[in-house]
């Protein structure tokens, strides 16, 4: 996914360092211990600009909001400041740090930028329900994330949103760190994010949180040159320990990923360990091996690792590598296998492509489990699908591979002798085929299947013949 990391093996991505190190900052006193003030709003151009921290704190006592107006810079913000619950931040102008400043966000607090409003090397750190982050531009390398949802506290955070964010020339954008408590609904939306070196947005161990909507982002130029392992993806979504009984405690959930354009990045969508979620409306170009080369990540538009029970549909990928759709392997150990899920409205044209890049390659299978693949179109690419599922639906499905590259359409359903062959279903299976055509550069049948053994097959205007059934 282009995606990270702790000590325990929680994922297969750590959680990170630092943003441990934000979890462990502690919070203020009560409430009730601030003193809130009567000022609706204060300008912080009216208080001391040699020590803007400090100005900042006793602004935040005496005005409800507090505005920092265009043309003026306050620098030097190079340590912790907590936006009192209920109170706003109006960035107008900007505020600068090292990379070790941070506002903290408590219940109803809210960063609003307006008018080129930005932040530089600045973190902001969401700690609280009911708050905002809208309108504002973020860069900087200095911190490792823009903006940080964690904590090590066990509590809910409810009824976040962060709207129309612009963030550029940074590692990651959104960093979620989600172990130790739960998110449920936020909205994360119409956004941009460019020249990353980590993650655009990375929900990462986040099996206690629900309703989540990521939808409507620009995502481009994502390439982690900086040698670190797993960074550099669009959109990743992370559960804990890969299982194939699916917990539903062990699993990144309920959540939609919507309305994305990528462009320039070794993967757009990065999702394990994930069920009861939905990936629509994606467009990607220029999805290739050029981008986050020692990330160890594999290249892909959309990659799924050992998920149950979700829907992809209408991705539109040009010269770009396609989908994998995968076991969940730890170590080399093959723990789970994709199951129940659906693919639909897919097109993939790399005619203009300088690689031979991934099409669709999809591993599935499980006793009680099916795989419905509808409406798919591919140039110079190839499906290939492993393992057996226990019913499996092709429909209307047109895909070209140039002959030196092999197969258009790729079967591999006999995997007796493999020890990824115990996921195989072996009872009451159904392969149903219809309206697929699958060719070369030259027009003709294109096609490698090992084995068919489903107890029932059903097949209709078929480009090829399938081998005779073997029990």
């Amino acid at each position: 996914m282009s995606a990270k990391k702790a000590s325990t093996p929680l994922s297969r991505r750590t959680f990170l360092a630092a943003g441990s190190a934000l979890a462990a900052l502690p919070l203020l006193h009560s409430p009730a211990a601030r003193a809130l003030g009567g000022n609706e709003s204060v300008s912080i151009s009216d208080y001391d600009h040699n020590d803007w921290p400090a100005a900042l704190n006793k602004a935040f006592n005496e005005g409800q909001t507090v505005e920092i107006p265009a043309g003026l810079v306050c620098e030097n913000i190079n340590t912790g400041i907590f936006i009192p619950p209920g109170k706003t931040l109006l960035i107008r102008g900007a505020l600068k740090g090292s990379g070790r400043g941070r506002f903290v966000l408590q219940d109803g607090s809210r960063v609003i930028g307006e008018k080129g409003g930005s932040l530089y090397n600045i973190t902001l750190d969401v700690r609280g329900s009911n708050c905002v982050i809208q309108g504002v531009s973020m860069s900087g390398y200095g911190p490792i994330m823009q903006i940080y949802i964690g904590g090590k506290d066990n509590s809910t955070l409810r009824n976040l949103l962060i709207d129309n964010i612009t963030v550029s020339k940074a590692n990651y954008g959104i960093l979620r760190q989600g172990y130790h408590n739960q998110l449920d609904g936020a909205r994360i939306t119409n956004s941009r994010f460019s020249d990353l070196q980590g993650d655009a947005i990375e929900w990462n161990v986040a099996i206690n949180d629900r309703n989540i909507l990521i939808s409507d982002h620009v995502i481009k130029n994502i390439d982690c040159t900086n040698g670190k392992i797993n960074w550099g993806i669009g959109i990743g979504m992370a559960g804990s320990t890969y299982d194939n009984n699916y917990p539903e405690d062990q699993a990144v959930k309920n959540f939609v990923v919507a309305n994305i354009t990528g462009s320039n990045c070794r993967q757009l969508v990065h999702v394990e360990n994930g069920k009861h979620f939905i990936i629509r409306n994606v467009k990607a170009e220029n999805i290739t091996p050029d981008f986050s080369k020692k990330a160890g990540l594999d290249n892909a538009t959309v990659a799924i690792y050992g998920c149950d029970n979700f829907v992809i549909d209408n991705v539109s990928m040009v010269n770009s590598a396609g989908m994998l759709i995968g076991y969940g392997v730890i170590k080399g150990n093959y723990l789970s296998i994709p199951q129940n899920f659906k693919l639909n409205d897919i097109q993939q044209d790399n005619s203009s492509s300088k690689y031979k890049l991934r099409g669709i390659q999809i591993s599935s299978g499980n006793a009680t489990s099916f795989v419905a693949i509808t409406n798919l179109k591919m140039q110079h690419a190839t499906l290939e699908l492993h393992n057996k599922p226990q019913h499996l639906f092709l429909r209307n499905i047109n895909v070209m591979q140039d002959a030196a590259n092999g197969p258009a359409l790729k079967l591999n359903f006999d995997l007796r002798k493999d020890v990824r062959g115990r996921f195989m279903a072996k009872e009451d299976t159904l392969l149903s085929l219809a309206n697929i055509h699958a060719v070369n550069e030259n027009g003709q049948s294109s096609v490698d299947i090992d084995r068919v053994d489903q107890h029932v097959v059903n097949v209709d205007n078929l480009n090829f013949r399938l081998p005779a059934k073997r029990l």
